[in-house]
């Protein structure tokens, strides 16, 4: 903002500025409503900002007074033409300082961070390598971001684009314009509030932008754009003499004290988001395999020659993996929302597909999202004559049938004998301490209970008709694993959801007990009801989850948490031993979505047990776009957007000469 308020001040004349830097200093100040700036805005008649969205609000509500005086100017940043350009953070998040300021490039960094001699890195500027790591398409994501800055801002500045086309490079780097592009964005600024400005005084004004580090457009890239291009690089001018000569290095010398400077850290201290990209993958492969045509670089003008490039990098079982393999590209580097611990399915759901949900009350949350998505959510048991509020009281259209929780496969195995009249429990029903009576095997379905046993036989009849229409009907069934803990009969070895007289019923040593089911029992008990299943109905598929919820109370004489810790053990690792033996069953890791210490415990509430809305929606949102094809505009653009938006949500500080320079205001 120093640059826009000395233009200001120049077109109106000498109208008084007050400057405040945009840094995390000042937006702290702005969080913690400080005073000082408080007195600043009261004085103001305008306040010119370069915050949005939440920022904007957060400033509105601590300075109500400032609320009306407050007009957002669009951000010119633009990395249409230096797409090499990147922040490289330590292990604080802090962003390293080198030969250009805090600027660097990737593909120096990806170079020693992959072992490739300074003197052989010249020979990955060339334009085979730049069509490698898809530079050409940030050009569009640039115009397309910059557009929507603009309608962020309330702003039409497709002119502007145009306008600056005409006047070649607009850019001294990607967030750092020059002055004919800033001039602009001031008298539109002005201009929108009716002040009159003069014509041509940026001519005067000084362009302290310029003395901070200018990155050169690529000559090959130059080419295309119809620029001239070079790899000369111009230093930061020196922050207490802004005024001192200019200095200019080749990129020779850029290289060598870039990786003087990376051999201060451990290859593990320093992080770039962009050497992630698959991209960059797919150049190192390439330089692995020798098969990389590169042209030999003249420091200050465009390649002309052809020639192998002398780069090969050694090689070792954990070389050509993939970044998702790797804990700090896929986890440590990653915003914590973006997490996607989902690689590949093995099925896609079609729309016409009819999808049935069973298991812990998690496994709502993607019945849910798929009947309101619009897939054909399979329901077989509805009720006649009740209201939406009063069916969903009575159990109905929680699941695809109306069988409440089923936490265990012992339980979803029996559910399918049961219903097909293969296995009859000797719990035929349960009182009760209102005399009402409940079916043991579905204990919560009716808060009003049952009146007789002919009401409740009549209802499980009903049920079992349309349990079996459910698993002959389906396509895909999607089972979420919840505990291992259990109670069975010691008669019949019939298991329940809870145990006797927690709802109903009474708990007697002689005739139930505990169980705790093991990897070998659960994968057992899948393996039944699989091949149960494929009988009636051989072309259905299956996915599992397992519930991220802990559990609520445990039997065992030990702590609820090592009690929870072993449950979720046990089920994760019985789902992962079931679908590597099943070819049309799949997993999906909503466990691992929810609880993955990434997340700081941040998806579950204060009770530390239930999932928080954004937790339930990181899941759904992935279990979408994996199974059902939500992918956006294609993982391809959405990277390469992702990354060039990361220089959006850096602060940009116009640097201690600039400070240094000029003072003034907003």
């Amino acid at each position: 903002m120093n640059g826009l308020g000395s233009l200001m001040e120049a077109m109106t004349g000498g109208i008084r500025t007050t400057t405040l830097l945009l840094n995390d200093h000042l937006l702290d100040k702005i969080k913690d409503g400080d005073a000082e700036i408080g007195n600043i805005f009261l004085e103001a008649d305008i306040i010119f900002t370069h915050l949005s969205g939440i920022l904007k609000q957060q400033l509105e509500f601590n300075y109500p007074s400032a609320s009306q005086k407050i007009r957002v100017v669009p951000k010119i940043l633009f990395a249409g033409f230096h797409p090499d350009m990147v922040y490289i953070k330590d292990r604080a998040g802090k962003k390293i300082v080198g030969p250009m300021g805090e600027y660097q490039s990737s593909i120096v960094f990806f170079a020693w961070r992959h072992g490739i001699p300074a003197h052989k890195v010249k020979d990955l500027f060339c334009e085979e390598v730049y069509s490698i790591l898809r530079f050409d398409r940030y050009w569009q994501l640039a115009e397309e971001d910059f557009l929507e800055e603009g309608q962020r801002a309330g702003w039409q500045v497709e002119g502007f684009l145009e306008k600056w086309k005409q006047r070649g490079c607009w850019m001294y780097s990607m967030n750092h314009p020059k002055l004919f592009a800033l001039a602009d964005i001031a008298r539109a600024a002005l201009e929108r509030e009716l002040i009159k400005t003069l014509p041509h005084v940026e001519e005067f004004v000084a362009d302290t932008l310029s003395y901070s580090a200018i990155w050169p457009v690529y000559p090959e890239l130059a080419d295309k754009l119809g620029l001239k291009g070079s790899y000369l690089f111009k230093r930061p001018n020196n922050s207490i003499n802004p005024y001192s000569g200019v200095q200019m290095i080749d990129l020779e010398t850029l290289v060598e004290e870039s990786f003087a400077l990376y051999a201060r850290f451990a290859s593990e201290d320093l992080s770039c988001d962009r050497i992630d990209l698959p991209e960059f993958a797919a150049l190192d492969k390439l330089l692995r395999s020798n098969a990389l045509t590169a042209q030999p670089v003249k420091p200050g003008a465009a390649n002309t020659a052809k020639g192998v490039a002398a780069v090969q990098l050694q090689s070792n079982p954990y070389t050509d993996l993939p970044p998702y393999r790797f804990w700090r590209r896929s986890i440590e580097r990653v915003k914590p929302a973006e997490v996607d611990p989902v690689v590949k399915v093995r099925f896609k759901l079609r729309r016409e597909d009819k999808i049935a949900t069973a298991g812990s009350c998690f496994a709502q949350h993607i019945s849910g999202a798929l009947a309101n998505n619009g897939f054909n959510y399979l329901v077989t048991e509805t009720p006649a004559g009740l209201t939406d509020e009063d069916a969903l009281n009575q159990g109905y259209g929680v699941f695809s049938a109306r069988y409440g929780n089923i936490y265990t496969s012992r339980q979803l195995v029996q559910l399918f004998d049961r219903a097909y009249g293969k296995f009859s429990p000797i719990d035929n029903h349960w009182v009760r301490s209102d005399g009402k009576l409940v079916d043991p095997f579905r204990p919560q379905i009716s808060p009003d209970g049952f009146s007789s046993i002919d009401e409740l036989e009549a209802s499980r009849t009903t049920h079992f008709a349309a349990v079996r229409a459910m698993f002959e009907s389906l396509d895909v069934f999607v089972f979420t694993l919840g505990l291992t803990e259990g109670w069975r009969s010691r008669h019949d070895g019939a298991v329940f959801p809870l145990a006797p007289g927690v709802v109903a019923g009474s708990y007697s040593g002689g005739d139930y007990e505990f169980v705790n089911f093991s990897v070998r029992d659960v994968v057992a008990d899948a393996e039944k009801f699989l091949a149960r299943l494929r009988g009636v109905n051989p072309s259905a598929r299956v996915i599992f989850t397992v519930s991220p919820v802990p559990l609520i109370a445990t039997y065992e004489d030990r702590h609820v948490l090592v009690s929870t810790t072993l449950s979720k053990a046990v089920l994760r690792a019985a789902a992962d031993e079931i679908v590597a033996s099943n070819a049309h069953c799949e997993y999906f890791p909503s466990f691992e979505i929810i609880t993955g210490s990434y997340t700081k415990g941040a998806y579950f509430e204060n009770d530390l047990r239930s999932v928080k809305p954004k937790g339930v929606s990181h899941v759904l949102r992935l279990f979408l776009q994996h199974f059902a094809g939500g992918a956006g505009s294609g993982p391809e653009v959405d990277r390469l957007r992702a990354d060039l938006r990361a220089t959006r949500d850096i602060v940009c500080d116009e640097e201690a000469i600039a400070r240094s320079v000029e003072t003034g205001q907003l």
